[in-house]
C-alpha cells in the first residue's frame, strides 16, 4: 500500500535534481509522479495538480514546485512526524511540532512546510523578484503562518490527505497564473478544515528575472482583479484598494498610476528596484483593472 504520493507539477523545467534528492530519502511506502505540463500539452496550472492527484495512489499527497530544492535530510520524515496523531499524553516537549497541536486533538489533515529562499540573488536582472520573495520570507514567519493559516496557504509546498484534496481541487476555470493557493486556502476555511503550518522549508528556484517577474505579477492581479470580494479577502493589495474604495481615493490611485507608469516600469527593470515602487506598481495596475 502506498502511503505517501509525492506530485511534482512542471512547465518548462527540470526536476530531476529535485526528483533525486526526494529518492534519497523516500520511504517504501511512497511514489514520485511528475506531472509535464510543457507545450503543447499545457492542461494549466489548476488541472495538471488535479490530475495527478487523481494519478495517485497515496493517502497522502505531497505537492512541491518543480524549482525547489530540499534543504533538510529528514524533510520527508518530518512531514510524516507532522501527521501523527497526538498521544493522550501530549508530544514531547522537545518536539517543533508541539505547540501546533495545541486545541487541535486530532492529527491534521493539511500541513505547509514553507518556502525559503537562496542565500544571495542570483543575478542582476532578478534583483526585484529576489528582494521581494526576501522580504516576504523575513515577513511570514512560523508565527505569522500560525495565525493566519488560510490567508498563509500556498502550493509551493504542502501536505494534504488524498480524499481531502480530491473533494475540493484547484479551481480549473482559472486559466491565467495566479491565486489558484488563494481559492484553494478559502475553500479550507470554508469547510472548516484545519491547517497545520510547520518549520519545513523547500528553497525557491526559481527566482525570475524582472521583466518575466512583472509579466506574472500583471497577470496575477488581473486574475485577482476578476474574482469575488469574498475570494480576495485574503489578498494584502485587494484588502488596501477596498480600503481605499471606501475612501473614495482609487480615482486618484488610477491616475497617478497611469501619468507615473513609465517612470516605475523604469525602476522595476532597472539595477536598484525599490519594493516601496513595486507595492503601488502592484496597487495601481491592480486597481485600474476593477
Amino acid at each position: 500500500m502506498v502511503r505517501l504520493s509525492i506530485l511534482i507539477p512542471t512547465y518548462n523545467y527540470d526536476p530531476s535534481r529535485l526528483v533525486c534528492d526526494l529518492q534519497a530519502q523516500l520511504p517504501e511506502d511512497a511514489e514520485i509522479i511528475v506531472g509535464d505540463d510543457s507545450p503543447p500539452h499545457n492542461l494549466g496550472r489548476a488541472a495538471r495538480r488535479n490530475a495527478l492527484a487523481r494519478e495517485a495512489k497515496g493517502e497522502w499527497l505531497l505537492f512541491i514546485d518543480a524549482d525547489a530544492e530540499v534543504r533538510s535530510k529528514t524533510f520527508i520524515q518530518d512531514y510524516m512526524k507532522a501527521i501523527r496523531k497526538p498521544s493522550s499524553k501530549g508530544e514531547d516537549v522537545s518536539s517543533p511540532f508541539t505547540p501546533a497541536f495545541e486545541g487541535m486533538g486530532e492529527a491534521p489533515l493539511v500541513v505547509c512546510g514553507g518556502t525559503g529562499n537562496l542565500p544571495e540573488c542570483p543575478r542582476p536582472a532578478a534583483r526585484l523578484c529576489y528582494d521581494y520573495v526576501v522580504q516576504a520570507e523575513k515577513r511570514l514567519t512560523l508565527e505569522h503562518r500560525r495565525a493566519h493559516p488560510y490567508a498563509q496557504f500556498t502550493t509551493f509546498n504542502f501536505l494534504i490527505r488524498r480524499d481531502i484534496f480530491l473533494s475540493i481541487g484547484f479551481d480549473e476555470t482559472l486559466k491565467d497564473y495566479g491565486h489558484e493557493d488563494t481559492l484553494f486556502g478559502l475553500e479550507l476555511k470554508q469547510r472548516g478544515i484545519p491547517i497545520l503550518h510547520i518549520e519545513n522549508k523547500l528553497t525557491h528556484l526559481g527566482i525570475e528575472d524582472a521583466d518575466v517577474y512583472l509579466r506574472k505579477q500583471e497577470t496575477a492581479l488581473c486574475t485577482l482583479a476578476g474574482m469575488s470580494i469574498e475570494q480576495k479577502q485574503n489578498v494584502r493589495v485587494s484588502a488596501l484598494a477596498e480600503r481605499l474604495k471606501r475612501w473614495h481615493l482609487l480615482g486618484l490611485i488610477r491616475f497617478v498610476f497611469s501619468i507615473s507608469k513609465p517612470l516605475l516600469t523604469a525602476n522595476l527593470l532597472g539595477k536598484h528596484p525599490s519594493q516601496l515602487v513595486f507595492a503601488f506598481y502592484k496597487l495601481g495596475y491592480y486597481t485600474s483593472r476593477l
